[in-house]
């Protein structure tokens, strides 16, 4: 079985050019060659107070002006920095720029996703090797959103919504180090890409996804692999337009996408060079009610994903298999990756569709 490496933070695309890159900070201290150093502790190592701006109540979404976590950095040299919480209750927090000098800088961590549940949330930041917190008080009331009943007046009916403002919060079984669960939000607007007009879905790293529907078809402008996840050690430096769900196929029909190459393949001390591709079947269609995340979803499509790849003067074989769960109103609400143990990306709690 080859290396497989899942990140959020894998893509980052622009509207018609992709960049591929992994965030990478230099270890050098000073300037801004490399990242900035500090702490989030006094001299006797407590955590400095937080101030959290705005009000924050169900289904209502965060407005980065509006919401944010105030925090306080003793920078001890400059550089880039990027301090961030994890994600609870469906929001998270984070800022990234350039200290330009030493001493303490206030910090202003701007809120993104949805309040899920009326609680009080507890959240831990991150800088460097220093971990705080802070809590956010959450109110019962707001906006009517679409976290429950048919998934909102502006879903359409779909298996995949792409509405401005819809989110879901994704959870990662197992965790993928500290990372527990994730948020993505459809952002407004469009990008016309190979002649399709894709919405734009954006993680808590700041990662953006392309997906699209026409005609019954659901599209992704991306690579070849599973929703957030990344397979092979390096990729093309651009995306290919395939359809990854076809609400109007039939059990057992299968598609395939075009040939994506070349990719770079690591197993154990062998790298291989070669194309890769994927292949859709309809496994399974409205037959079997799915729960996840605490409710029990009816229309269901279950697709299997199979990636396939060849090395250069080879044949195709496949590499990795999974299926994807997508919920009528609600969009994907499992992925099960067949990887040793089993990878899930699941659906967190009900989503919120507009």
């Amino acid at each position: 079985m080859s290396k497989l490496t899942f990140k959020i933070s894998v893509l980052l695309a622009a509207l018609f050019v992709f960049v591929a890159c992994q965030k990478e900070y230099s270890t050098e201290k000073g300037g801004f060659s490399g990242a900035a150093q500090g702490e989030l502790v006094d001299s006797l190592g407590n955590c400095k107070t937080s101030t959290i701006v705005g009000t924050y109540s169900v289904d209502t979404p965060l407005v980065t002006t509006k919401n944010y976590a105030v925090v306080s950095v003793n920078f001890t040299s400059p550089g880039k920095y990027k301090v961030y919480s994890d994600t609870v209750n469906g929001m998270w927090f984070i800022d990234s720029g350039f200290a330009i000098s030493t001493g303490t800088a206030v910090i202003k961590l701007k809120g993104y996703g949805t309040p899920i549940l009326p609680k009080t949330s507890v959240f831990t930041t991150y800088f460097n090797n220093n971990i705080c917190g802070f809590s956010v008080p959450v109110s019962g009331s707001g906006s009517t959103g679409g976290s429950g009943g048919t998934g909102g007046t502006g879903s359409n009916g779909d298996y995949f919504p792409t509405t401005s403002g819809s989110s879901w919060v994704y959870q990662y079984f197992p965790k993928l180090g500290i990372i527990d669960t994730f948020s993505v939000t459809v952002a407004q607007g469009l990008a016309t890409l190979d002649s399709l007009d894709y919405a734009k879905f954006g993680t808590r790293l700041l990662d953006t996804f392309y997906f699209a529907k026409k005609s019954g078809n659901y599209y992704a402008y991306s690579t070849i692999d599973f929703d957030y996840t990344f397979l092979f050690d390096s990729i093309p430096n651009k995306f290919i337009t395939y359809p990854f769900l076809k609400e109007n196929a039939n059990v057992g029909d299968t598609w395939e996408t075009p040939d994506y190459g070349t990719v770079k393949l690591t197993s154990g001390t062998s790298t291989l060079y070669g194309d890769a591709k994927a292949v859709f079947t309809i496994v399974a269609k409205n037959t079997v009610q799915y729960t996840i995340g605490g409710k029990t979803y009816q229309n269901v499509i279950n697709v299997k994903r199979e990636i396939m790849f060849r090395p250069i003067g080879g044949a195709y074989s496949s590499l990795l298999t999974g299926n994807s769960f997508y919920a009528k109103n609600y969009g994907l609400i499992d992925q099960v990756i067949n990887t040793t143990p089993t990878q899930n990306v699941s659906l967190f709690a009900v989503p919120t569709i507009k």
